[in-house]
């Protein structure tokens, strides 16, 4: 086919009927136009009078340009013009229909579906022998059979949950030559140049890729007390924002939109993120995050215990007395984390066991050895390790000279005491939260004063490890590090004795900050190693759950890694139960960027909705024949024959007027009808 820009001609030949328009140009212009016709009685006057120089009149050269644009449109339109053809030539050899189906291809699976059918029923109609592979299942011998043989399983193609596994199918590629239609979703993944190397060695390379972007959501995390809802897209483009919505059970168990915010694109920037402050209970029931009107896996992230209530271990010196509940030390932190955490209660050695996220001990001085022991392992690993000071704490001599393993800081003999009768100066209250504090943005209440505390010994890293301090510099709250873990020291009460934080809601948002909102990061894989993890509920393409029925476990090593480098075809995206938690398997880790897949030039790439063929032989020669048109009023007009025409022209339009029906005038008056309506009315 003979291309012009984006136009076929389909009977090319003929355009070279254009080359004589010049010729015809010449010849109409040697012919004189039509003389005009006067009613003149003088002209008698003029007979027997000879011209001695005659000149013939020439037809005007816009009318000759006319009459040539017509003659053109009828000779490009009997050439077959076809806009956007379809120029490959048809395959003789065998075709190969590969397609991704992963999750990105959810986006517009209808779409993809419809076109590898295409594909095949074209190889069937030029009796090509036809294959079909979809690289997100296990590979396996791939066969070449008749169109008819694989219609049914292109129709029925689903895409899965998972990125495509590139590796093992350059292995089970049929022998042979053959073409290959690629039905690319657009992303890179690990192995695709190494399968498109092999392809090629068995020939020619077609790719086919939706424009339509790509956004996908992360595991939310902690910040500053906040959820952090973080996105990446492809491609990277202008400014843009969408909505992230928090899904979960209401009160009643039926799940609803608990809470949604705004995430944020920059422009030129693939990640963009959003902080989500919600109440503790409120976030406890948070399951899942999900983009607004989005329908892939990608656009999903299922939350997991690391979300949800905390266990939390408070141990206090000694059993509570009956009727001196407000004295205890540990009443208003059960007050406090209740609602948002579950309390465990016991010694310290018991309640170890059960692997708690949060040890408070309040007003707790010494410790054993093999409690010590155990504490330190269980900090190794990540816990956090929160105490109060109290009177036990100041009359011991722990941490006087040398640091204690489980208190950030040294502490002096005996404490301070202010604003008593046997004190010197007034109540300190509580200077802003410096940035680099867990505390920071909270705002402490005036009324919130401190009458005694235990003092820190001045060490050289006393400033790095304070957190809170009072308005005249000393030190409330004091943290450092421990392996994975931390421990923190708040160096008043737990009760109102030696202070009235625990009166004020400070004293529940600050614990909040340090007890509830310090969450794990994602599980390593020793913490998953050595178990069996049950997948409870997983996750298709588009984004919907379903119960995991009679998948296998997955072992804890593996699951791990498939935390880190995505779902799989043996470990779909889920919820996964072990003995003591829940992990979620999501489609994007936190690391996880979306990249465009890349081809070589040698590639041809095209849409996944080619530009539709369209013929315009109608269209051509409707506009020659609108210029024939032209060119007879146009002719007219010139030789001077108009004025009749346009009588006929105006006879015609007033017959197209639209005509009344004539009625009789009415001569009836206005009383006739009341009249009639008074005599007829008559019962």
């Amino acid at each position: 086919m003979f291309m012009v820009g984006p136009i076929g001609f389909a009977i090319p030949w003929l355009l070279l009927a254009l080359i004589a328009l010049p010729i015809l140009w010449f010849l109409l212009r040697a012919v004189p136009p039509a003389p005009i016709r006067r009613r003149f009685p003088g002209v008698a006057l003029l007979l027997g009078l000879k011209d001695e120089e005659t000149e013939t009149d020439k037809t005007p050269w816009w009318l000759l340009l006319l009459r040539m644009l017509a003659v053109a449109a009828a000779i490009i339109a009997f050439a077959g013009p076809i806009l956007n053809p379809d120029v490959r030539a048809g395959g003789t050899g065998p075709l190969m229909v590969v397609v991704d189906g992963s999750w990105a291809d959810a986006r517009d699976w209808p779409r993809r579906a419809e076109k590898a059918s295409a594909l095949v029923a074209e190889a069937g109609a030029e009796g090509r022998p036809v294959a079909l592979i979809r690289l997100t299942d296990a590979p396996e011998r791939v066969e070449f059979q008749t169109a008819e043989a694989w219609a049914g399983r292109a129709a029925g193609l689903q895409p899965q949950a998972w990125a495509p596994g590139m590796d093992g199918w350059a292995g089970v590629l049929p022998d042979g030559a053959f073409e290959t239609v690629w039905l690319s979703d657009g992303l890179a993944h690990l192995g695709r140049d190494g399968l498109l190397q092999a392809l090629q060695a068995k020939g020619p390379v077609r790719v086919i890729e939706s424009p339509r972007p790509v956004i996908a959501l992360h595991p939310a995390g902690f910040e500053d007390g906040k959820v952090v809802v973080a996105a990446s897209r492809m491609p990277v483009g202008d400014a843009v924002s969408v909505e992230v919505i928090a899904r979960g059970p209401d009160p009643a168990g039926i799940e609803r939109e608990l809470a949604r915010v705004t995430l944020g694109f920059a422009a030129g920037m693939e990640r963009g993120e959003a902080l989500l402050d919600v109440p503790p209970e409120l976030r406890n029931r948070i399951t899942r995050f999900e983009l607004e009107a989005a329908r892939t896996a990608g656009a999903v992230s299922l939350t997991d215990d690391s979300l949800k209530r905390r266990k939390i271990a408070l141990i206090g010196a000694g059993p509570d007395q009956e009727g001196l509940q407000l004295l205890s030390p540990l009443h208003y932190l059960r007050q406090a984390l209740e609602p948002v955490a579950e309390i465990i209660d016991g010694t310290l050695t018991e309640v170890l066991l059960a692997n708690p996220d949060v040890v408070i001990l309040a007003d707790v001085a010494r410790l054993t050895q093999a409690e010590t022991d155990a504490t330190l392992d269980w900090l190794e690993t990540g816990g956090l390790l929160l105490r109060f000071a109290g009177p036990r704490l100041a009359a011991s001599d722990v941490s006087r000279f040398d640091e204690d393993p489980l208190l950030p800081v040294r502490l002096r003999e005996g404490g301070r005491s202010v604003g008593g009768t046997m004190s010197w100066g007034e109540p300190k209250a509580l200077a802003p939260f410096t940035e680099g504090s867990p505390f920071f943005g909270l705002v402490a209440p005036d009324d919130v004063v401190v009458r005694a505390q235990v003092l820190a010994q001045p060490d050289p890293n006393l400033t790095e490890r304070t957190i809170a301090a009072l308005d005249d510099g000393t030190p409330l709250v004091t943290r450092k590090i421990v392996g994975d873990g931390q421990v923190v020291l708040v160096h008043v009460t737990a009760n109102a004795e030696w202070s009235s934080l625990p009166l004020s809601g400070l004293f529940v948002q600050m614990l909040e900050r340090l007890a509830v909102s310090t969450r794990p990061a994602l599980p390593e894989a020793t913490d998953l190693a050595g178990q069996t993890w049950s997948p409870e509920v997983v996750l298709d393409a588009y984004g919907q759950l379903s119960d995991a029925g009679e998948l296998p476990g997955a072992e804890g090593e593996a699951l791990a890694g498939a935390i880190t480098t995505g779902p799989t075809l043996a470990m779909p995206p889920g919820l996964y139960a072990g003995a003591e938690r829940r992990v979620a398997l999501n489609v994007m880790s936190p690391e996880a960027e979306l990249l465009p897949a890349v081809w070589p030039a040698s590639v041809p790439v095209e849409g996944l909705e080619g530009r539709e063929a369209q013929a315009l032989k109608g269209a051509f020669l409707t506009g020659g024949l609108a210029l024939l048109l032209i060119d007879v009023l146009a002719a007219l007009w010139v030789a001077g024959r108009l004025s009749g025409l346009r009588r006929g022209v105006a006879v015609l339009l007033v017959a197209m007027l639209p005509m009344h029906e004539a009625k009789a005038q009415d001569t009836s008056l206005p009383d006739d009808a009341l009249a009639l309506e008074a005599t007829t009315a008559v019962v």
